[in-house]
């Protein structure tokens, strides 16, 4: 577990101990649970893994399915801060809310960017980041009009003229998974779209996002001429400052800012044609159920991204747990992070947006 000059630290998924990464024994199996050493393994196994394991495995199974291969920076995450430094960009532009090292500042409140240009917001170099301009066609000579329709990262980078080796579809995950999510998961809003109609999308639990807005405005370019978004961001990290506030990018897209639960806001706020909550983590926060019940009341399309899929399947036990039916599968988002996130005690695939389940679709 050598990555790029750093050995990543691992922990005993029954004892909490921690572990030499090259000597920590994993269940045989399905190779995903890691231990200090036998007696733990053996006892955890009566306690929980053996109910797991066959799940487990077959998610390993899928490992090499989901890593994305096209990319050529480093792809394997257990600390933001090692990861940032490695590609250069840590302390730097949007990328200053990807770790713990301006937690002072409330979301959507870093101090500006160095310049107004797409390089300062990105801190990247010339070329290595979208830049803030229509897309093109593939002799570069003309506008593309027509609502663009993405298959996957390697195509959108294409498009854009980025070279694989730029890390900016780990910021690029959030706003592209929910063009995916509008533009090819969900016919009504995409059918909407394409007539030229807006669409309002109520957005939940926005937290880096909050400072991500500069990444968002790509989505009024995928655009083209078709209809416009107006993604309304509501969640209680919405800071008092930006609760209110709305801020557009030309006609196709605006964002506004709300700051409170969905149940308490929902009322008061422009009615969705799709909810959406990036990361969800359903499982996690206690205001969940609320605001689920005004997702079954609504009978609107929702779509909820995770991080792997126990996450999912835990996810799933709460929507059903709030009367609602799973009409939409837990599938690999083409949109997700390319970069993995090491968790301590397992190797079960992990990405920022990984996987896609949907209701009242």
């Amino acid at each position: 577990m050598d990555v790029n000059g750093w050995v990543v630290p691992r922990q005993c998924a029954m004892c909490n101990k921690d572990v030499s990464a090259e000597m920590a024994p994993r269940c045989s199996r399905c190779k995903a649970v890691i231990y200090c050493g036998h007696a733990c393994q053996k006892q955890h196994w009566k306690d929980k893994h053996k109910g797991n394991c066959e799940l487990y495995k077959a998610m390993m199974e899928r490992e090499e399915e989901l890593g994305l291969k096209d990319f050529i920076f480093p792809c394997l995450m257990d600390q933001p801060c090692k990861w940032l430094g490695l590609v250069k960009v840590h302390g730097k532009g949007m990328w200053r809310r990807m770790c713990s090292c301006f937690k002072e500042y409330e979301f959507g409140l870093l101090p500006a960017y160095a310049s107004g240009t797409e390089a300062g917001v990105w801190s990247l170099e010339s070329g290595m980041c979208p830049p803030d301009a229509p897309l093109l066609d593939h002799l570069g000579t003309k506008e593309i009009s027509s609502m663009t329709l993405l298959s996957g990262w390697a195509e959108y980078y294409n498009l854009r003229g980025i070279p694989m080796s730029s890390p900016v579809a780990a910021l690029l995950s959030f706003p592209l998974s929910l063009y995916h999510i509008v533009t090819a998961l969900n016919v009504a809003t995409k059918t909407r779209l394409a007539k030229g109609k807006d669409i309002t999308v109520h957005y939940l639990g926005p937290e880096g996002e909050l400072d991500w807005v500069p990444a968002f405005s790509e989505l009024a370019y995928l655009l083209g001429s078709s209809g416009s978004l107006h993604i309304v961001m509501i969640g209680p990290e919405v800071p008092l400052a930006l609760s209110g506030v709305s801020t557009s990018v030309n006609t196709k897209l605006k964002l506004t800012f709300v700051k409170g639960l969905y149940q308490d806001e929902s009322s008061s706020l422009p009615p969705p044609h799709v909810v959406v909550a990036l990361n969800a983590g359903l499982e996690t926060y206690s205001t969940w159920p609320g605001a689920l019940e005004v997702i079954k009341s609504l009978n609107i399309p929702s779509f909820f991204t995770d991080y792997s899929e126990p996450c999912c399947g835990n996810a799933k036990q709460v929507l059903r747990a709030s009367g609602l039916h799973i009409s939409y599968p837990v599938t690999p988002n083409p949109f997700r992070s390319p970069v993995k996130i090491q968790s301590l005690s397992n190797n079960i695939p992990s990405f920022s947006n990984g996987f896609v389940l949907g209701v009242n679709t």
